[in-house]
C-alpha cells in the first residue's frame, strides 16, 4: 500500500528524534516526540513536510510507472487461462466495450444494473495439453441455481470473446445444461431408527454434495461415501453404482472413482437407495 505524506513525515521525524547528534544540538532527550519539541510553524517541521511531499511524489511516479509497464507487458504477453476466466465473468450482456479496449464504461450505472448485466455467474478456463485449444465453461444462475445462458446471451458472449482474445487462440465455449448424476446405494442403518428418516437424510446429503461442488469441481465416489457415513443412523454404505448423463449424449457414463462434469456442474436425477436394517449381529 502506498504511504501517505503524513506516514512519510512521521518516519522522518521519528528517526530525527532518535538521532543522538540532533538531540545534543537541539537539547532534547533521544526518543522525545517531535511535536513536543517543535511547533507547527517551526522551520524544522516545514522542512520535514517538504521532504515528505517530495518523497511521496517520487513514490507516486514510481507506482504509476510500474502500472504502465505492467499494462504494456500484459498487452505483449499471451494471456493465461485465468485471465480469460476473469474476463468472461466480467462480460456484460447488451453493453458495448470502450473503443480499443477490453473494458466497459460503467459510469452512471447503479450497482444493481451492473450485476444484472453480468449474466455469467460461473466460469472456468482450461488449456489443452498441447496448448492448441482453450476450453471455457460457463453458467448463469436462476433462483440461486446454476443454469445455461440463453441462446442470445451465449451468442453475445462468443462475440465478446472473439473481440478480446489474443490472436491465434482457439476457444471452445461450453454452455449447456447440468450433467445428470444418478446412483444406486445400499444403506445399512440402525434398526432402532425409522428407515424413512435415515433415507431422507441420505438423499439430502447426496444432492447437497453433488449439486454444490465448486464450478468444474471434481466429484469422487469416496467423498460421497464419506459424507453419507456421517449421517445419523448410517452404519454401512455400499455404493453399487454411480453414473452421469451429459446433455446431448445418448448414453450414461459410469463413474470410475472420479469425474469432472462436462458442463461444469451437476444436478441429481435418479437416486436409488435400498435400506437394510443393521443390528450388529
Amino acid at each position: 500500500m502506498a504511504r501517505s505524506i503524513n506516514d512519510i513525515k512521521n518516519e522522518i521525524t521519528s528517526e530525527f528524534m532518535r538521532n543522538e547528534a540532533a538531540s545534543k544540538l537541539y537539547g532534547f532527550e533521544p526518543g522525545t516526540s517531535f511535536g513536543d519539541k517543535f511547533g507547527a510553524a517551526s522551520i524544522e517541521n516545514i522542512l520535514f513536510y517538504v521532504w515528505a511531499v517530495c518523497a511521496w511524489s517520487v513514490e507516486q511516479l514510481v507506482n504509476l510507472h510500474k502500472k504502465e509497464v505492467t499494462e504494456e507487458l500484459e498487452n505483449l504477453i499471451a494471456h493465461r487461462p485465468k485471465w480469460y476466466r476473469d474476463k468472461v465473468l466480467a462480460f456484460m450482456f447488451d453493453k458495448s466495450l470502450v473503443d480499443g479496449t477490453d473494458t466497459y464504461d460503467t459510469s452512471g450505472m447503479e450497482d444493481t444494473q451492473i450485476v444484472a448485466c453480468k449474466v455469467v455467474r460461473h466460469a472456468t478456463a482450461t488449456e489443452s495439453k498441447d496448448a492448441s485449444l482453450l476450453t471455457i465453461k460457463v453458467a448463469g444462475e436462476n433462483g440461486g441455481n446454476r443454469c445455461p445462458l440463453t441462446y442470445e446471451q451465449e451468442e453475445k458472449l462468443k462475440a465478446y470473446i472473439a473481440e478480446i482474445k489474443d490472436a491465434g487462440v482457439r476457444v471452445n465455449l461450453i454452455n449447456q445444461s447440468a450433467d445428470e448424476f444418478s446412483c444406486a446405494i445400499d444403506v445399512y442403518y440402525d434398526d432402532l431408527l425409522l428407515p424413512g428418516n435415515v433415507e431422507s437424510s441420505c438423499r439430502s446429503v447426496i444432492s447437497e454434495y453433488v449439486e454444490n461442488l465448486p464450478f468444474n469441481g471434481e466429484y469422487t465416489n469416496m467423498a460421497l461415501v464419506d459424507r453419507l457415513q456421517q449421517v445419523e443412523g448410517v452404519k454401512i454404505i455400499e455404493l453399487k453404482e454411480s453414473k452421469v448423463h451429459v446433455d446431448g449424449e445418448s448414453a450414461y457414463t459410469s463413474v470410475d472413482a472420479r469425474i469432472i462434469p462436462a458442463a461444469g456442474y451437476f444436478k441429481t436425477k435418479d437416486i436409488d437407495i435400498k435400506m437394510i436394517p443393521y443390528n450388529g449381529e
